[in-house]
């Protein structure tokens, strides 16, 4: 509340581990499982992606190219649809109380607030409406014709884009970045963490709570009930 006023000031927010309590994409795969939507070959190429992707094996864009295959024709629709599902039955339930303070206080202070994301928007949409966010910058499925390729649209939203996503944002609402905030959990984040003026960190990881300290940088801890607390 201390900060200057206006739309020059951007505050930018991570989603999952962040706004949100654990990962969308879990609860988005559990529920695919749960309906019998996803096929025996499909669970296991996921695995052996995710698994690749945890040893280092394969980097981010190759996890989601893997993951969007198996899309290829499928109705963008039914995955909006989907969206909203999973909103009301997992989602709603996983956004911290702080963080929706948090991200209120910045709307009073009429800064620009945007959700910034490797996230996919049928994750993060319902949430994004329900916290009053105008503007979502995630990573995008290639659609044509109102079904998926089974491709991903380039560059995604994670390391270097997602610096690019923010310096975009920045030329079309006219924030300043330099004077602006982000907010996140992960070490996956630091190129937009050094990029912008005010870097907040959340909930950290190991890595980056190590980082943070090192660099003097604000942590807070989030919790499911309860108060902030800065360290």
């Amino acid at each position: 509340m201390a900060a200057p006023k206006g739309a020059k000031i951007a505050a930018l927010f991570d989603f999952d581990g962040t706004i949100i309590a654990g990962y969308s994409a879990t609860a988005l795969l559990k529920e695919k499982i749960k309906r019998r939507e996803m096929s025996k070959q499909e669970f296991l190429e996921t695995l052996n992606a995710t698994t690749q992707y945890s040893r280092g094996k394969i980097g981010f864009s190759g996890l989601m190219t893997a993951s969007v295959k198996s899309m290829k024709g499928v109705a963008e629709q039914s995955y909006v649809d989907f969206g909203e599902e999973l909103y009301e039955k997992h989602i709603a339930q996983k956004i911290y109380p702080e963080a929706r303070r948090l991200i209120e206080a910045h709307r009073q202070q009429g800064h620009t607030v945007a959700i910034v994301s490797s996230a996919t928007i049928y994750q993060i949409a319902p949430s994004a409406r329900d916290l009053g966010i105008e503007h979502v910058m995630c990573s995008r499925y290639q659609v044509e014709d109102g079904e998926f390729t089974g491709d991903i649209v380039r560059p995604l939203c994670f390391g270097p884009g997602k610096v690019e996503a923010a310096e975009r944002l920045a030329e079309q609402t006219g924030a300043d970045l330099d004077r602006s905030f982000f907010y996140t959990d992960s070490d996956d984040d630091i190129e937009l963490l050094e990029r912008i003026g005010k870097p907040r960190v959340v909930n950290p990881n190991r890595k980056l709570a190590a980082i943070a300290e090192e660099r003097n940088w604000p942590v807070e801890r989030f919790h499911s009930r309860g108060r902030a607390t800065a360290v």
